[in-house]
């Protein structure tokens, strides 16, 4: 059901609200909660849709073979490293896959012993609740700005500012052209691209990844100010990014 037709619906069943209880209904549609809750809601089903639209797309690594340098930096840590992207899988969503065996919280420390230690998970996106809990409670409000995602990857960032914010353009920016194309197709499937978009450029250095993963401690010192998620949000358990405040505060003026 598109605008028009729901607009339609919503003036067919007015027309039969009792005359005397009809300025009732209007004030609980102005000031009642419940209509905020539904809207949430779907907010965050649309993001699951996205979600599971991309899982049938992509391996359940959800890494390209092109990623080179990310296997390598994977390969190159000291604990074995498994890739599970927050966007795509949940906590159930993983729990499940355990059960089914496709995928693994555990790895042997010596082969056919019942030793065994727990895997890092490692993801390159925000879930859902980090998303909404991001824009609604981190972020300042972006009404008539422009909000820049650099290494936007899949897109979850793209698609939870659509959602969870009135930033007027958002803006991803990813040197991967297969990624490009998957966040341009989700931005069409799901009507996105009245202010969202997503730019291949081969010029960018990637900014929006794991600290732990590309920076020794002496050189997070030296990135100037952060905010990071999981310093502010202990309710939704580690937020696996970092946000570069200064960075998009630049980006901002420079797209205004």
């Amino acid at each position: 059901m598109n605008f028009s037709e729901a607009r339609a619906e919503v003036m067919q069943l007015l027309n039969r609200v009792d005359p005397r209880d009809l300025q009732k209904v209007l004030n609980w549609i102005r000031t009642s909660d419940q209509l905020d809750e539904l809207l949430s809601d779907n907010r965050k089903v649309i993001l699951q849709n996205i979600s599971e639209h991309l899982r049938v797309r992509l391996p359940p690594e959800a890494m390209l073979p092109s990623e080179t340098t990310a296997y390598s930096k994977m390969q190159q840590r000291i604990r074995p490293t498994l890739h599970v992207d927050g966007f795509l899988y949940d906590e159930d969503q993983v729990d499940a896959l355990c059960e089914e065996g496709t995928m693994s919280r555990s790895y042997c420390l010596s082969c056919g012993s019942y030793r065994t230690a727990p895997l890092d998970f490692l993801s390159h996106s925000f879930s859902v609740s980090e998303l909404q809990f991001l824009f609604e409670n981190v972020l300042p409000d972006l009404s008539g700005r422009t909000l820049v995602d650099v290494g936007s990857r899949l897109g979850a960032v793209l698609y939870g500012g659509h959602v969870f914010s009135s930033a007027s353009r958002l803006v991803g920016l990813e040197i991967n052209e297969e990624f490009v194309k998957l966040q341009q197709e989700v931005l069409n499937k799901y009507k996105m691209t009245d202010r969202t978009q997503v730019t291949h450029t081969a010029h960018t250095h990637t900014l929006h990844t794991h600290y732990s993963t590309t920076c020794c401690e002496v050189e997070q010192e030296n990135t100037g100010p952060t905010v990071e998620p999981r310093a502010v949000s202990s309710c939704l358990g580690a937020l696996r990014q970092v946000l570069f405040s200064q960075t998009l505060r630049t980006f901002f003026n420079l797209f205004r």
